[in-house]
């Protein structure tokens, strides 16, 4: 203490009530001593605390599958399955075009040009035909002419219930799933159900072109709960989906498509369900009614599902949330919602009113979420 402090400080001690006020003055000193004293060591403990989480994430990091690893093994396993014997593909091939008109139709000229409204893009060493959907933002084609972007992420996130010898792909848009998965050997056959018509012509190309024939075996058909035809809304913007009553839709933007359930489809298609590991259904809303047409198929309890979910495009197919719920609830027994930012991963389906509950029903919000039964 310097000759001015501790002259104040008899100062002090000298003023009527100085004692005093000299002792308040050591008590708030010892205090303040005491308090940095506490600062530092609580500083020490967060420098500790987030060397630990560092550590932990870096660990994390290095345990989680990486998406770049199939971008470097794709074009690998591409030309591996283009130098296979093809001879019981195309013995399959064959067999399913018997069951699909629409795939025999499309076989009798495979190298025909494609329509002026598409485009072309060589992404991963695969080639890719989409629709041209100029001012999309978004979608497929964003991803695919834009960004040159492959759902190889997606395909990481369901690797845990989508390996199997058999996958059914509805939605299967222009392929971007269904051929991944069969070249890097996740599956050794996917079906690709796609009913918009442009999107089948490109997905059956895209087949063509990146030699999966036989392996990937597409048909263009919607998929519902009831047989018979269905009115596809198609607009500009290049998204397409099913609707309710055909009145409701332009004359411009109506294309009629057949429409099967999944148990009917399957049946007629020779399918062993036994075989089937893994389910995808991306309808744009229509999948209420894709499992409320799935009976024989959703009681086949070692299948995994993956359905997207968004309560405003499900109500919009004419099914309730509580219908959608009850469905779920009683033919799964847990789910992983992928898109979820916390809580546990993997939960019992009774949870998901209060776990979904957050997606709300705005148009564009919307999960994907898997579902599966435990043994």
């Amino acid at each position: 203490m310097n000759r001015f402090a501790l002259f104040v400080r008899d100062l002090v001690a000298r003023l009527p009530g100085g004692r005093r006020l000299r002792a308040e003055l050591e008590q708030s000193r010892r205090q303040r001593d005491l308090l940095h004293q506490r600062l530092d060591r609580s500083e020490r403990q967060r420098q500790v605390l987030r060397r630990r989480l560092e550590t932990r994430r870096q660990r994390s990091r290095a345990t989680q599958p990486d998406e770049a690893v199939l971008e470097h093994v794709l074009p690998l396993r591409h030309a591996a399955m283009l130098a296979a014997n093809h001879d019981g593909r195309l013995a399959h091939e064959t067999a399913f075009a018997q069951q699909s008109a629409s795939y025999r139709d499309a076989l009798a000229h495979p190298d025909a040009p494609m329509p002026p409204a598409t485009e072309r893009v060589v992404i991963s060493g695969l080639t890719w035909w989409m629709p041209a959907q100029p001012g999309e933002t978004g979608g497929i084609a964003e991803r695919l002419a834009v960004r040159r972007r492959l759902p190889l992420h997606e395909i990481l996130e369901t690797r845990e219930l989508a390996v199997g010898r058999v996958m059914i792909d509805i939605g299967a848009n222009v392929g971007t799933t269904s051929i991944p998965r069969a070249l890097l050997g996740d599956f050794t056959c996917v079906y690709a159900i796609e009913p918009d018509p442009g999107n089948y012509a490109c997905l059956v190309r895209n087949i063509v072109d990146n030699g999966v024939r036989g392996v990937v075996l597409p048909d263009r058909v919607a998929i519902g709960d009831a047989n018979g035809e269905m009115a596809l809304r198609t607009l500009r913007s290049g998204t397409h989906h099913l609707v309710t009553r055909a009145s409701d839709v332009g004359e411009h933007e109506r294309v009629p498509v057949p429409c099967l359930t999944l148990d009917t489809w399957v049946a007629r298609m020779g399918i062993d369900l036994s075989e089937v590991a893994f389910i995808k259904s991306d309808t744009q809303g229509w999948d209420a009614r894709v499992l409320a047409g799935a009976a024989a198929v959703l009681a086949r309890r070692h299948i995994a599902w993956q359905i997207e979910f968004s309560p405003a495009m499900l109500e919009r197919s004419g099914r309730s949330m509580a219908e959608v719920y009850d469905l779920l609830e009683r033919h799964f027994t847990h789910f992983i919602d992928l898109r979820s930012a916390g809580g546990a991963r993997v939960r019992r389906t009774s949870s998901l009113r209060e776990a979904l509950a957050y997606v709300g029903k705005t148009e564009r919000r919307y999960t994907n979420v898997l579902l599966y039964s435990s043994g």
